[in-house]
């Protein structure tokens, strides 16, 4: 019994080039699902808080911030 995906695989091989078609995105269509970042879903890479099961990372400062100049003057 001949596969669909095989052929539609190989004639999209062909079509890249001999490259693979997945990470080329014309079969798969992977980068469709990619945050402006370049990651994925649950990718297991810095979260970057594109996603919404996902928070933001949280940077600590290493001394607190002071309010800018003329915040300081009009206390």
């Amino acid at each position: 019994m001949p596969n669909p995906f095989c052929a539609r695989y190989r004639a999209a091989m062909a079509e890249c080039g001999g490259r693979c078609p997945i990470e080329a995105g014309v079969l798969g269509r992977l980068a469709d699902h990619e945050c402006v970042h370049g990651r994925l879903p649950g990718d297991r890479t810095a979260k970057c808080g594109c996603w919404p099961q996902e928070n933001a990372p949280v940077i600590t400062l290493t001394r607190a911030a002071r309010p800018p100049r003329a915040a300081r003057k009009a206390a």
